[in-house]
């Protein structure tokens, strides 16, 4: 069984340009949002319903923050007419659109296997599909900012990884707090 952070080095070592990185990083945001808005709306307890509004809203922010570098790179025709077409419409429909020239592999983000499990293990099986989703995060922002030779590329990705390591701490604080009210009674 590999380790999330051999996971990502895989994943990351299959890119080739910023463009296909950032494709990725786009995907892997989308998914993150799509995820917890699920959960979001689903959750019955308020605090988890915050937490995964919260979380889905900055899933969202990271993708504009992509999105917007994105644009600065001059992508080639093709995205940027892509991009233009999608200007004013709702999120769903635009994320419906940018799957179409994403070619990418699907990212393993959220393990398969949580899908089935989820059921059984209610809300903390969610936490910890969160939690982990976060770390990789972390280490796939990290090591592209290690491979990133432009200093601007390089800062923008370790901020990125940056708000993924606070997503991580917020949810494992999270899980902390209920563990804690646990052992007490």
């Amino acid at each position: 069984m590999k380790t999330a952070f051999n996971e990502v080095l895989e994943e990351v070592s299959k890119l080739d340009t910023i463009e296909a990185a950032l494709a990725l990083a786009l995907k892997r945001e989308m998914t993150a949002q799509a995820f917890y808005q699920e959960k979001a709306e689903a959750a019955a307890e308020p605090r988890l319903r915050e937490l995964y509004t919260y979380l889905a809203a900055e899933e969202g922010k990271h993708l504009s923050y992509l999105e917007a570098y994105r644009k600065k790179l001059k992508l080639p025709e093709k995205e940027r007419e892509a991009e233009a077409e999608k200007e004013g419409k709702e999120r769903g429909e635009r994320k419906e659109k940018e799957k179409t020239f994403f070619s990418l592999p699907e990212t393993q983000s959220f393990s398969p296997e949580f899908t089935a499990a989820e059921p059984r293990l209610g809300a903390i099986a969610v936490l910890i599909a969160a939690l982990r989703h976060e770390r990789k995060s972390e280490y796939f922002y990290t090591e592209l900012a290690n491979l990133a030779e432009e200093k601007t590329l390089k800062s923008f990705f370790k901020k990125l990884a940056g708000y993924e390591q606070a997503h991580y701490e917020l949810i494992d604080n999270y899980l902390e707090s209920l563990t804690e009210f646990r052992m007490q009674t």
